[in-house]
This record gives C-alpha cells, sequence and structure tokens, in this order.
C-alpha cells in the first residue's frame, strides 16, 4: 500500500516539476510579452494597437485613473500629457521597477511629471523618436522595440527596425506611408495617380493634428474621397505654427477644409486667406459614440465645444457639422466613424458654395425668410427697418446681375404686396385665413407632393411627430381639402417669404425661444418647397431674429433629427444680423449652420432730457454746495417732475429734502440727461444723418474719454478713488469736455494740441463704411466670397466690432471669467451686500441671478463671477489663464457668511456654457462643505433645507442629498424661454396670477448642474431651490435695449420675482448688475432702472419725435414697449412708475404734446397703435390700470376707429382675447360696439363652410393640384353619365 503511494507521490512530483518547467519554458520564451499603454488618447490607443501585427506582443491600453498593479506586466509605456498619479500607483510603479521592468513616459512636450525606469539614455533616446515621429510603421516597430528590451528571449533583437524619421510638416495622401514636402511633390503624385483634375479647384486640407494617422482616420480618408471624387485637387497637410501657413499659401488653394482644433492659424494667416477671397469650412470629429452625439440631454461642451466650434469661430469657419463619431471596433477599440448622412450633408453645402463662385448672377436662386408675427404687424427685425432694408438690397441684386423681375417701383409697394400676400396667421383667426386663401394669391402645395418633400428629407420617426401632433397632412391651417396654402412673393429668381408660426393651438408661441415641439406642416412647407422645388442656390434670413434656430434639437454638432438642420436643406445659409445681439446670433450659427453678417443699431440721438433738467440740476448742484440753498422752493420743483415718486421720496409739499435725497436726486436727473438713446431704426444701405453720426460718435467716445481724463487727474492725486469710482462725479466734472474735445475734433477744430478726440475720427469713418457694407458682404457672400469675422455687440462697449458687414463669434467660456470679469464681478456682488445690509441690517441669505448669453460673452463672465463671490469661491487658473478648477476663500479673508445662490439661465447661454454651469454646480458643492467658517453658511444651511424639503415632498434620502447642491436651473432642454411671453400674449386665457407662477414654475424647472442630471425635470426642486431669495441680480450690457423695452427682462426678473414672492410670501429686491460703462460696471434698482428708461424714452416727446422718423419697424416697437409695461404689471408691477397708464393716455391717445400720434400710426403701422390701445385696455380689465369712464372710453375709441378704419389687426393680443374683445365693446356707445364687434368678427367668425377660389384668381396652383382637380372634374362628369343612364333605365321599366 505505501509502495503504491510512494509511485503516486512520484508521479505527481513529476508531474509538478514538469509542469513547472514547462510553465517556466512558456514564460520564458513562449508567453506574449504583456505592454501596459497609459493615458493614450483613444486614437493614440487605437494607433498603437492597430498597428502591433506581433503576435508575441500583448497590448493592455488602460486610462490613468484606472491603471495599476504595474508589476505585473513586461513593460510600460506611458503618455506624459496631464498624467498624474497617486500615491498607491507610486508605490506600484516602484514595485515594477525593483522587479526590472522597462517603464517610459513619453514627453513629447514639457511635461512635469516624467518616470524612467531600467532604461539607458541610448534606449530612451531610441523610445522617444519611435514616439516624436508618430506613423504606422513607428508605432509596429516601438512594441517591437520594448518588447525586445523587456523580453529578449521572446522578441528578437532584429525584430524590429530603426525609427522613421517623418518630416515634422508634410503633405501626404489616402495611400499609407506617402508623405511629401512640397505641393509640387504631391501634385505629381496625384497626376501618376491619375487624380489630378486640371480643371479642378486645390483644396488645402488640414486634419488639426500634428502627425498623418494612418489606421484610424477614416474620416479623413472618406471626406479626402469624396472631395477628390467631386474634381477637387485635395492636399492634406499635417503641420503646425508658420510652417502650416506656408504650406497652405504653396497649394495656391481655392478652398481651405479645417478639421479643427482650435485655430486654424495666426491673424496673418486668416487675413491673407480672406484678401484671396478663400472660403474656411470647419466640418468637425467628435470624440463621442454615436448614442450620445444624437442624445439632446448630452450637449457638447467643454474643451469639446471650446477646441472643435468656439475658437475656429474666430476665424470665420462655416459648416461647423459633425462628420464623424468614435465607436468601438469589434476588437473594443475607439475608432473614428464616419457619419455617411453627416458626410453627404457636408459635400453638399461645401459644393453649393463654392458653385456660388461660379453661377452666372442671372442663374442664382435666392431665398429669403423674414420674420413677422401674425396679422397686419409690420416684418420684425430688432433695430432694423425690414421693407426698405429689403427693398434697398433686392435693388442691389438687380444692379449685380440677379433675375429679380416684378420687382415693384416703388419701396411702398412692395410693402403693401408683403403685407397683403407675405402674411403669417393664427389659428384663432379663421375668418382671417379663409380672406388671405381668396385674396392674396398664396401658394397652394398639394397633400401628395408635400408629403413627398417630407419622405425625401424629414427622418420618418421626426415626420411621425408633426403628425401625431397636429395630424395628417396638410393640416388644419390655411388648408383647403387636399392643398395647403404658403405665403409666398416671387421676383424672378429670387423666393420671399415669412416664417410661419413655429406651433399652433396650445403650442403657440413656444418655439419663438422654444420648447420641445415639433413644428407644424404649415411651418414645415415653405422651407421644403424652398429646398425642393424653387432649389435655392442660397437661403437668408432677414434680420434679428427668426425662430428657425430655436426649434428643438442640440446645442451644437446637429445631426437630420434636429429641425434647425434639417429645414435648411444643406445650402449655404446667411443671416443679417444685428450686432448688438451676439448671444442669440452664436445660437443661430452653432444649430443652422449661418454665416452672420452683421448690420449697425440704430444711431444714438438727443434725448433732450439735459435741457428740460438743465435748471434742476444747477439748482440741485447749488443746494449741495451751499445748504442756504436747499429751500422749499427745490423740493416742490422735484415734486413737480415727478422725481420723488421715482426715487421713494416723501411728496409732502412743506420742508426739505436732506443733501443725501438730493444728490440722489442729482444722480438719477444727471443719468437721465446721459441715458444714451436710440432713434428710428436703421436702414440698411443708408449712412446716418450729420446729426445722428455726431451723436453716435459721442456715444461711442465720450464716456471713455471722460474716464482716462480722471483716470489721469486720480494718478496725480488730484481726485480720490471714490471719486474716481462716481459716475456722477465724472459726468460734473469731466464729461462736458469731453464731448466739446470730440466734437471740435469732428468738426475740424481740435489743432494740434487736443488729441483726446481723434479716435473719434475712426469711428466716424468705420460708422460711416458701416451703411452700405452689410449688403456689400451679403452680396460678396452670394457670389462664394467668404465674410470676414468679428466680435459682436454693443457698438459703445466694444468698438472692435465695426465696421459691420461681419461674421460675428463669441468667447472662449473655458477662459471665463476673465481676469478684470472677476474684479467686476466681486465689486458688484459685495456692494449688493454692502447695499442690503444698510436698508435691512442684515446679510441676505439667498442672492439669485439670471445669466444671459450677450452678457456673458460682453463681460467675459462677470456675473458668473458675481456668483462665485457669493460663496466665497474663487477661480484658479492656468498657464493660459483658463479656469480650471476653485478653491474656497477662507472665511477669515471673505469676512462675511457665504451667500446661498439659485442661477436661472436662458437656453442660449445654456448652450454655450455648459461647462461654467456644472462648475458653479461644483462651486456650490464646495461652499457648502466648508468647515473653516467663522461667520453664517448660508450655502450649507440652503442645501440642507433643499434636501429637507425633496424628502417631505416624496424624494428617497438618497436623490435628495443628490439633488441638495443643485441651483442652476432653465427651460426645458432645447428651449429657451421662461414661457412668459406666451402668458403676455394669451392674456385672455388666465384670470389669476397663481397660473402663471406654475407656468414659470413648469417651464423653467430643468436642472443643469452636472452630467447624471442634465436636462431633467424637477419642479418640486426648482421651488425649494427659489425658498429665501431675498434679491435678484440681472444684468444689463447694452445700451440697445433696457428693462422695459426688451421682454426678456420681464420674463426673467419678473417671472422670477412672482415666482419668489408666491414662495416666500414677500417680495425680493431686484437689482440690474449694469456693464455698460465697462470703466464703472455699477448697481441700479429695477424700479430706477425701468424710470430712468420711460421717462427718457416711451414718455419723452423728443424721443417718441426721432422714432416717428422711421417706418412700419420702428412704429411696431412702441406696441412692443406697451406689451412689456404689460408684462411687468403681471409679474412685478412695482417696478412701474404708478402713473406709467395714465401717462401712456395722456401722450399717445390724448396727444397732449401735439405729436401727431394717431396720424403718424395711420400711416406707416395702424396695427401698432391698435395693439398698444389693446394693450391699455386689457391692463385695465385685469385691474393693473385703474382708468375712469372717460379714459376707458377715449381709450376704446381710438381703437375701435384704427379698427373700422383697417381690419383687425389680428395679433393674438387683439383677435385672439374674447374678453378684451367684448371689454372694449361694453366701454364704447351705441352703433360704435356694434360695428366693433362686426370689424373683429370678419377676422375671428369661423365661415360656415369653406369658399370657392374665384375663377379669376392668379393663385399659383402646383402639377398635382391640377391634376387632382382635373380627376375630380372627371368623376363628376362620369357620376353624372351613369345617374342618367340609371335614371332612364327605371323609366324604361316602368314604361313596361
Amino acid at each position: 500500500m505505501s509502495r503504491v503511494r510512494n509511485k503516486v507521490l512520484i508521479i505527481i512530483g513529476i508531474i509538478i516539476i514538469l509542469g513547472s518547467c514547462i510553465y517556466g519554458v512558456y514564460t520564458l520564451w513562449f508567453r506574449p510579452t504583456s505592454i501596459l499603454v497609459v493615458n493614450a488618447l483613444p486614437a493614440q490607443e487605437a494607433e498603437i494597437v492597430l498597428n502591433n501585427d506581433c503576435p508575441d506582443i500583448e497590448l493592455i491600453c488602460q486610462s490613468m485613473e484606472d491603471a495599476k498593479e504595474f508589476e505585473k506586466y513586461d513593460a510600460v509605456l506611458m503618455y506624459g500629457r496631464g498624467l498624474f498619479l497617486d500615491s498607491l500607483q507610486l508605490a506600484s510603479l516602484e514595485k515594477a521597477a525593483d522587479k526590472g521592468v522597462p517603464v517610459f513616459t513619453n514627453t513629447l512636450r514639457n511635461f512635469s511629471f516624467v518616470v524612467t525606469h531600467n532604461l539607458d539614455s541610448a534606449q530612451c533616446r531610441q523610445l522617444q523618436r519611435y514616439f516624436s515621429n508618430q506613423c504606422g510603421r513607428n508605432y509596429r516597430n516601438l512594441v517591437r522595440y520594448i518588447a525586445s528590451i523587456a523580453t529578449p528571449r521572446r522578441i528578437e533583437s532584429d525584430s524590429y527596425e530603426a525609427p522613421v524619421e517623418m518630416p515634422s510638416n508634410m503633405y501626404y495622401h489616402i495611400e499609407p506611408g506617402k508623405y511629401f514636402d512640397k505641393a509640387a511633390s504631391l501634385t505629381e503624385y496625384l497626376k501618376q495617380k491619375g487624380i489630378y483634375n486640371p480643371e479642378g479647384m486645390n483644396v488645402a486640407f488640414v486634419s488639426g493634428v500634428s502627425f498623418p494617422v494612418e489606421n484610424n482616420r477614416a474620416h479623413i480618408d472618406t471626406l479626402m474621397s469624396r472631395l477628390t471624387s467631386a474634381g477637387y485637387n485635395v492636399y492634406p497637410i499635417t503641420a503646425t505654427g508658420p510652417k502650416r501657413a506656408r504650406m497652405i499659401k504653396e497649394v495656391e488653394p481655392q478652398a481651405i477644409v479645417y478639421l479643427p482644433m482650435g485655430r486654424l492659424g495666426n491673424d496673418s494667416l486668416i487675413n491673407w486667406a480672406y484678401q484671396k477671397h478663400i472660403p474656411l469650412f470647419m466640418p468637425f470629429p467628435l470624440i463621442q459614440p454615436r448614442e450620445e452625439w444624437l442624445d439632446v440631454n448630452k450637449p457638447m461642451g467643454g474643451g469639446t465645444l471650446n477646441a472643435r466650434i468656439v475658437v475656429p469661430e474666430i476665424d470665420g469657419g462655416m459648416t461647423p457639422l459633425c462628420i464623424s463619431t468614435q465607436n468601438a471596433s469589434p476588437e473594443g477599440y475607439l475608432l473614428y466613424t464616419p457619419e455617411p448622412e453627416r458626410v453627404n450633408a457636408f459635400m453638399e453645402q461645401f459644393e453649393r458654395f463654392m458653385r456660388l463662385k461660379t453661377l452666372p448672377n442671372n442663374e442664382k436662386k435666392v431665398a429669403i425668410a423674414y420674420f413677422k408675427s401674425p396679422g397686419k404687424d409690420a416684418l420684425l427685425a430688432s433695430g432694423m427697418e425690414v421693407v426698405p432694408s429689403l427693398y434697398n438690397f433686392l435693388k442691389r441684386l438687380k444692379k449685380e446681375g440677379y433675375d429679380v423681375s416684378g420687382l415693384p417701383a416703388s419701396v411702398d409697394e412692395m410693402k403693401r404686396q408683403l403685407m397683403e400676400q407675405g402674411s403669417v396667421m393664427g389659428s384663432y383667426a379663421p375668418a382671417a385665413q379663409e380672406t388671405f386663401m381668396n385674396e392674396a394669391h398664396p401658394l397652394w402645395i398639394h397633400k401628395g407632393e408635400y408629403e413627398q418633400w417630407a419622405k425625401d428629407v424629414l427622418l420618418p420617426e421626426k415626420y411621425s411627430e408633426v403628425e401625431a401632433r397636429y395630424g395628417k397632412a396638410p393640416g388644419s391651417l390655411l388648408t383647403r381639402g387636399d392643398s395647403l396654402a404658403v405665403a409666398v412673393l416671387r421676383y424672378g429668381n429670387i423666393l420671399i417669404f415669412p416664417q410661419p408660426r413655429p406651433a399652433l393651438g396650445d403650442d403657440d408661441f413656444k418655439l419663438v425661444h422654444g420648447v420641445e415641439v415639433a413644428p407644424p406642416h404649415s411651418y414645415i412647407a415653405p422651407y421644403l418647397y424652398m429646398q425642393k422645388r424653387f432649389d435655392a442656390d442660397a437661403l437668408i434670413h432677414f434680420g434679428t431674429h427668426g425662430n428657425l434656430e430655436f426649434t428643438p434639437g442640440k446645442n451644437a454638432g446637429l445631426s437630420q433629427a434636429d429641425w434647425a438642420e434639417v429645414l435648411i436643406g444643406n445650402r449655404p445659409h446667411f443671416y443679417f444680423y444685428t450686432t448688438g445681439n451676439v448671444g442669440e446670433a452664436i445660437i443661430a450659427k452653432r444649430r443652422s449652420h449661418a454665416v452672420i453678417v452683421t448690420h449697425l443699431t440704430p444711431p444714438y440721438v438727443e434725448s433732450g432730457l439735459r435741457k428740460k433738467y438743465a435748471s434742476l440740476i444747477e439748482d440741485i448742484h447749488d443746494a449741495i454746495a451751499n445748504p442756504v440753498r436747499n429751500t422749499n422752493s427745490l423740493k416742490r420743483k422735484i415734486i413737480e417732475f415727478g422725481l420723488h415718486k421715482d426715487l421713494g421720496l416723501d411728496s409732502a409739499s412743506v420742508g426739505t429734502y436732506s443733501v443725501d435725497e438730493l444728490k440722489k436726486t442729482d444722480s438719477f436727473v444727471e443719468e437721465l440727461a446721459n441715458e444714451k438713446i436710440t432713434g428710428a431704426y436703421y436702414v440698411m444701405g443708408e449712412p446716418y444723418s450729420s446729426a445722428d453720426m455726431t451723436t453716435s460718435v459721442l456715444a461711442v467716445c465720450a464716456d471713455k474719454h471722460a474716464y482716462e481724463k480722471a483716470k489721469k487727474d486720480f494718478e496725480k492725486g488730484k481726485i480720490t478713488k471714490k471719486e474716481l469710482q462716481d459716475f456722477t462725479f465724472i459726468a460734473h466734472h469731466y464729461l462736458s469736455l469731453a464731448k466739446k474735445e470730440i466734437t471740435d475734433c469732428l468738426d475740424g477744430k481740435s489743432g494740434n494740441s487736443a488729441n483726446d478726440g481723434a479716435d473719434a475720427l475712426d469711428y466716424r469713418r468705420l460708422l460711416a463704411e458701416s451703411a452700405g457694407a452689410e449688403i456689400n458682404s451679403m452680396v460678396n457672400a452670394l457670389n462664394g466670397i467668404p465674410v470676414p469675422p468679428a466680435p459682436g455687440g454693443d457698438p459703445v462697449l466694444n468698438p472692435n466690432v465695426l465696421p459691420m458687414g461681419r461674421n460675428m463669434y463669441s468667447i472662449n467660456a473655458e477662459a471665463t471669467p476673465g481676469t478684470k470679469a472677476w474684479e467686476d464681478g466681486v465689486a458688484l456682488a459685495e456692494q449688493t451686500l454692502k447695499n442690503y445690509l444698510t436698508k435691512y441690517g442684515e446679510y441676505p441669505q439667498k442672492v439669485s441671478y439670471t445669466f444671459w448669453a450677450g452678457e456673458f460673452i460682453s463681460s467675459q463672465g462677470a456675473t458668473v463671477a458675481q456668483a462665485l463671490r457669493m460663496l466665497g469661491v474663487e477661480p484658479v487658473r492656468d498657464e493660459q489663464g483658463r479656469v480650471m478648477d476653485l478653491k474656497l476663500t477662507p472665511s477669515e479673508v471673505l469676512g462675511r457668511p457665504r451667500i446661498n445662490i439659485l442661477v436661472q439661465v436662458s437656453g442660449q447661454l445654456r448652450d454655450i456654457a455648459a461647462s461654467r454651469l456644472k462648475m458653479l454646480t461644483e462651486a456650490v458643492a464646495l461652499a457648502a462643505g466648508a468647515k473653516d467658517d467663522k461667520y453664517p453658511n448660508y450655502v450649507a444651511e440652503g442645501t440642507l433645507a433643499q434636501e429637507k424639503e425633496l424628502v417631505e415632498k416624496g424624494e428617497s434620502p438618497q436623490r435628495a442629498r443628490e439633488l441638495s447642491n443643485m441651483r442652476v436651473f432653465g427651460p426645458v432642454n432645447s428651449g429657451y424661454s421662461t414661457g412668459m411671453l406666451r402668458y403676455t400674449e394669451s392674456s385672455g386665457e388666465w384670470d389669476d396670477k397663481a397660473e402663471l407662477v406654475d407656468g414659470y414654475l413648469n417651464n423653467m424647472c430643468a436642472i443643469y448642474g452636472d452630467d447624471e442630471n442634465w436636462g431633467s425635470m424637477n419642479k418640486d426642486l426648482f421651488t425649494a431651490a427659489i425658498a429665501k431669495t431675498d434679491v435678484i441680480v440681472q444684468p444689463r450690457q447694452s445700451n440697445t435695449w433696457g428693462p422695459i423695452s426688451l421682454d426678456h427682462v420681464y420674463e426673467f426678473t419678473g417671472a422670477l420675482s412672482l415666482a419668489s414672492t408666491a414662495v416666500n410670501g414677500k417680495e425680493p429686491d431686484a437689482v440690474l448688475a449694469d456693464y455698460r460703462n465697462s470703466y464703472l460696471p455699477r448697481l441700479q434698482d429695477t424700479r430706477e432702472a425701468v424710470a430712468v428708461e420711460t421717462r427718457a424714452t416711451i414718455l419723452n416727446p423728443e424721443f417718441i419725435r426721432q422714432r416717428m422718423k422711421g417706418d412700419a419697424t420702428t412704429a411696431q416697437m412702441f406696441g412692443e414697449i406697451f406689451r412689456n409695461i404689460f408684462g411687468w404689471s403681471m409679474t412685478r408691477s412695482s417696478a412701474l412708475p404708478e402713473d406709467i397708464y395714465d401717462n401712456l393716455y395722456e401722450l399717445y391717445v390724448l396727444d397732449k404734446e401735439n405729436l401727431g400720434i394717431e396720424e403718424y400710426f395711420e400711416k406707416v403701422n395702424p396695427a401698432a397703435m391698435q395693439e398698444m390701445t389693446a394693450t391699455m385696455l386689457e391692463s385695465a380689465r385685469k385691474g393693473f390700470w385703474k382708468a375712469d369712464k372717460e379714459q376707458l372710453k377715449n381709450t376704446a375709441s381710438l381703437n375701435a376707429r384704427i379698427t373700422e378704419n383697417n381690419g383687425a389687426s389680428c395679433t393674438e393680443f387683439v383677435c385672439g382675447n374674447k374678453k378684451l374683445q367684448d371689454f372694449i365693446a361694453t366701454n364704447l356707445q351705441g352703433k360704435a360696439a356694434e360695428r366693433f364687434r362686426a370689424d373683429i368678427a370678419k377676422a375671428t367668425a369661423s365661415p360656415a363652410d369653406a369658399k370657392i377660389l374665384k375663377e379669376n384668381s392668379k393663385t399659383l396652383i402646383t402639377d398635382s393640384e391640377n391634376s387632382k382637380i382635373s380627376g375630380i372634374v372627371v368623376s363628376i362628369v362620369l357620376g353624372c353619365l351613369i345617374l342618367v343612364l340609371v335614371v332612364m333605365a327605371i323609366r324604361k321599366r316602368r314604361a313596361k
């Protein structure tokens, strides 16, 4: 037994020994060499792995964070860029070193983290040469070389080749290994291959990387192949810096295609390209998987958005299309995957633009879309008088040889045609629809043709969304039978059409600033017609702004699933845009691949208020300097002007005001006197008048010169820092002199010693050049000449936007807040706290901010800086000044409580600066977790309160904790509005302000704080976040708008104020962070800001006179301001002067200043006056205006008189509000009320049955429509014959 057991043990021992020997032999000679690759980019991983053709080498790629157990591998290769290893990883690396594992760090640049073990200097140099000369051959030999060092018994020393020295800057082509140092050499190669086109245009193709990727460049090869197949000679370039510029110029290209990673080159290269009229196209690859790219809740942001779109926009690049995504191969490695539909889209856009260079002008077909609200409202564009501007542009096209046949001989005739045939209809006015279809000669599109177009252009699932919401084509608006009526005008090869309403019924107005609602058939049809039957060579959107760019979809890198992308139809898209609205222009650039062509703002004009208040200003100055002059007479004078109401001063007729109250009045009146106001809207192609030119130059230059003079005196010790930072002091002591010097300079009186106003001459020249520059640029663009880039913004704040006619770009969000923005933000945040502390004796617990794209761009993120400062958190910058991290400001240094915040963002800001919103959430978490606080931490208290309330509302404790630091909210993802505009337009549909609060909370409760919750809606969380709001801060960065002239102010600040009052039981303070004077940013109470603007504009006779020089679009502005005042009444009435409606009544209804109000509006835009009086009457109906019977009667009579003379305007405010119509009628007498009801009914009544088209109508009918009508006629005839035969047969039977 023991012998058997011994034999077994011996056999087992032999097996173990043999197994050990076999394992040892396998390990030493046969086991694949394992090489760990750490911190490689996905593209680098793929290159290394795909070039490894040795079965004896196994490559394992891991991220920096996942790398561990280095000692288990035979060799370690690390990429040094951004490399950081923690203590555990370093310990593991030391174990590997002790074990003899060779470790190498690739250091192509000067990196701080470099680790090398078990390699001599010669081996390190050899490895670096492999890395530095990136190509497939060197990657193959790199892994073989390191393997031969790590496991020499397994990898022969002769199994690898020496590094191939790659030229650092080269031309290459599709065939791997083909590299050229000169363009001429590549040309010879193309000729040898038979792919050189002597008649073709040269295209410089810059891939955006510094080496010719060989195994992971399907997107590059696809584009090269497609361009070559289209007849272009493609010159791929891999180079950087000056050498890239030299190589591009050597190609002598007619176009540049750049897959961007930052800018193409410096300003010298870009200027050269534009001087040579070389267009720059910038399609880009994404490193996201396809599913993420298509997910609207995973927007492009951070470094990707910055490198691929934001920075390249500085060069003016076009076509920012995503042409490839990065997806896992069967082996699991991420490879670039071309997106065929997007590649096709790019190629079509590229070729259509290049075709503009050669296509004769008389053959070019141009589609022009304009923006117009429903009914008889004027054509709309911010700051531009649309009809005369459009007419000037069409006359220029005619001069350039375009077929513009049928263009009216006068602008008035074209205006009449546009108003009659180019209407936009609302679903609330069926009778007006019938009139339009019968009399306006619309274009009729048959259902069958429309559905075929939709099938060709739209994804099936997108069209299904349309049918699910609006039913089968042709829909319900402007339809008859199986056909749809579309408003268009056709002048030869020019198609002009209005953007229709983007939604119908309950969805009305949602898409003007967006929610996720599919557009109706009536919206889609004209765009499909433009693409499929008219086949436009280019599309122009005329004026700021339409609604296409605000339709649902992604923020950038759109796909065929996005309406803004698919309705343009892969053709050159140009957009006339006011330079003052850069925030929304950027949305048009990125969401509808528009090339922006900037135009001037209206001219700045004299307000006349300094003359009005001159004696009062003098009396106040005397009283402040000498208390004896502070008399009761002065107080009564202030009261007579009504200033005490705006400033909250007492109205007692006895006594005097204190010195502080006089100083407050002085500041207010000085601001009134210096308020920059704009005149009649700008007409493109027509320069400012001489007087307007002077006031506009003063608006640009005077503040700057006054501040510079004051700064010099401060540096000399003549004035204090407090005086330097006091706007009123600067205005009193320096502004008048600055204005005089500038005026003298403009008049040629300055002399050699007065140089302070010299730059005014440059600004005057640039303003003069701008008039017409925008039309010149658009004409050039239609000839395939690219539009040069420029920053955007208010010319007063940033004169670099001049001249006009350029392609606006944004800023790098990653660098915000900028250094100056941080300083301004800190100062404004601390001033907010100081003001509140002075007023209430305590700090606010929460300050709520509104973030807008325009302010963010203009101020470089100053409002973001304010929010950070409130939290007691500050930015940490890298060497380039970018904000890369955050740190707590120590409590002792801060010297006050950490203040909680709430941020409501516009959709535009969300789309361009997502990384900053996520950064704010990180800042909240940092502040809430602060442990060093010597003062109360309201951030931590708010986080706990938010968590508690969510649990009480039913959230799980874990989920409530996850959401407790969320403070950033906005509209539904791909939406852009608070929803308040809808409530203004449809005021007849709500009676209680609680409905407004509920609507606001529903619309604005999307979370924008982190990736996991991005875009998710949570009304309870938003409500909890609003709690304890003490102050609301609204940014203001432009002189072209104010709190009553821009609807977005009340829809954000007003709506948040209303919601906060409902949640907290008290109305919060509301202030404007005013950045209009870049030298002296300041805070201003909202009520005071409203008072300044109302006195300077809508209640200022001189302002009214200036605006009455304008045409219909200018007149429309009055109606917009009246609606905005109504908006303030429904959201925050305390912001308005108490007697605002009475003042409007006296000026506009009674015309107490004898301005000819009624006559002006009757002549240029009666619909605007109809809207204005309707708004006043609706304010009375709602109880906002406490009007007496006489006021109501006179206002209603004016409204009815205009309606009788011109018909109902058919805006929703007028024709969509039955309660208002009844209210107006009750304030009219006898037959006047009957006539009014009848006039309204002509637009709003539902016809009993559809009317038949007149036989003599000039209505365009499609071929398919003709076929349908013919078929109906034949059917009727056959039916009649059959009926006759049947009757005859019956009679014969009866006769028998």
